[in-house]
């Protein structure tokens, strides 16, 4: 049952990579010269993930499974490498441009590809399946034991120089994006930089399991990949609309309607997805003006003007129409006093809240709570 489990979701997992891979690349040239490095990034990493998968058939042996399989090791360190490479460049560097590191960072582990495949073909190659084999393996084969020690430990260098160089960039774009000026793609870098994160955990973690001589490991991993090119698929269909809404004129309306509800969040306060610190949230004040709540939405005043029009109400309107929805979300979803909502969000005593929430929903907070309230 484990093994069978084990070939369908290495099966699935290297469907749905390759899937990812070239369904990003295809789709994204619609975006011209904008998506380039995220298509050939998304092709390279996710076709070799794939590879990586598929290696990985080869550990099932007739009398077991085999530990730090040379295969599925090269190609997890090939793996890490283009992980690193194009991470670090969604993180503001250009390792990925260096064509001599590029030929330094592989030469080693194309060489191993090539010198397993010499020792499969000769019938040299010995399966490792048990920590207690190696000493066993030394003292048959002492030539391939430690040339493939000596290997391993070369291949572990550079997967550890590949993760330097991630940890590196990430530190430089955090120190970058806390200094720079906020521009309004910041939402979309950090995007990127999370989601190339992501795979560099992913690459990182795809190690733990080959020192184990059990299936299990390698069934989870492949479930949480799964999760991960899910993940990626939704980050990358979020980046192409707003790609979409910039071409087209509409990118202002787009980040207005998701950034919304976040800053209705902060009712202290508080750093912002897209990179601006709130203090006083101009939502809950007294007497909010368009340019304060436009800079908290990090959009122009021009872009909310035009916004608030568009939905045909006037600006202290639709500021009052966003305040009581949040209250009311927050009446019938938590059990807060229904006065410290009042004043938390902006309204100087209940009675004036009270009536400027009946006016809107047509009774009052108490009876609200009664007839939505979770509990």
């Amino acid at each position: 049952m484990t093994e069978a489990l084990f070939y369908i979701t290495t099966i699935l997992t290297t469907a749905a990579a390759l899937a990812v891979a070239w369904g990003f690349f295809i789709h994204g040239r619609q975006f011209g010269d904008e998506t380039v490095l995220l298509r050939r990034s998304a092709a390279a990493v996710f076709t070799i993930l794939a590879a990586q998968r598929a290696a990985m058939i080869s550990i099932v042996q007739t009398d077991g499974i085999e530990i730090l399989a040379s295969l599925p090791l090269v190609v997890s360190s090939i793996l890490m490498t283009t992980t690193a490479m194009c991470g670090t460049a969604a993180m503001g560097r250009t390792h990925h441009q260096n064509f001599i590191l590029w030929v330094l960072m592989m030469l080693m582990p194309c060489i191993f590809v090539f010198a397993h495949l010499l020792m499969k073909i000769s019938g040299n190659y010995h399966p490792i399946l048990s920590w207690a084999q190696l000493d066993d393996f030394r003292t048959a084969s002492p030539l391939a034991y430690y040339g493939r020690g000596i290997c391993v430990a070369i291949l572990l260098v550079f997967w550890l120089l590949a993760a330097g160089m991630l940890t590196e960039a990430y530190i430089y774009y955090r120190k970058v994006r806390s200094t720079s000026v906020i521009a309004e793609d910041a939402e979309q870098r950090d995007g990127k930089v999370n989601i190339a994160s992501l795979w560099a955990a992913v690459a990182m973690v795809s190690l733990l399991p080959m020192c184990l001589a059990t299936l299990i490991p390698y069934i989870i991993l492949n479930t949480l990949i799964i999760t991960a090119l899910i993940i990626t698929t939704k980050a990358y269909l979020r980046h192409v609309r707003y790609i979409s809404a910039r071409n087209e004129g509409r990118l202002a309306s787009l980040q207005i309607s998701r950034r919304m509800p976040m800053l209705l969040a902060l009712e202290s306060g508080g750093q912002t997805e897209w990179g601006v610190s709130v203090g006083e949230n101009p939502m809950f004040s007294g007497k909010p003006t368009l340019d304060e709540v436009a800079q908290a939405l990090g959009v122009r005043s021009a872009d909310l003007a035009e916004y608030v029009q568009q939905q045909g109400a006037t600006f202290l309107s639709w500021v009052s129409e966003h305040r009581l929805r949040y209250c009311a979300e927050l009446i019938a979803g938590t059990d807060r006093k229904i006065s410290e909502i009042a004043l938390s969000c902006g309204y100087n005593d209940l009675p004036t809240f009270t009536r400027a929430f009946k006016r809107r929903f047509g009774t009052s907070p108490s009876e609200y709570r009664k007839q939505n309230g979770a509990g």
